[in-house]
């Protein structure tokens, strides 16, 4: 489980799905066109298919950090509000 106790730790693990979503879609591009220039329907339909997952995992990857950070909102407001 990652940790992201602090803001830091949340911002950084939010760029690091962010490269690595960026990274993988540049693969798939790179890949969909094969020898010669041309693709074919086999690879438009991979091609397809690792975009979904790359947009799953993003998803997921920079979801876990933002949650954590409305988690850490959610309770400073709370926090405040006690206060008066």
């Amino acid at each position: 489980m990652a940790d992201f106790s602090t803001a830091a730790s949340r911002i950084g693990a939010g760029e690091a799905a962010g490269d690595e979503y960026e990274t993988t879609l540049e693969s798939i591009r790179d890949n969909l066109v094969g020898a010669g220039g041309q693709t074919n329907l086999g690879r438009m339909v991979g091609a397809q298919l690792s975009m979904t997952e790359a947009e799953t995992k993003y998803q997921i990857s920079k979801g876990l950090p933002s949650a954590a950070s409305k988690s850490a909102k959610d309770a400073a407001g709370g926090i405040a509000k006690a206060a008066g």
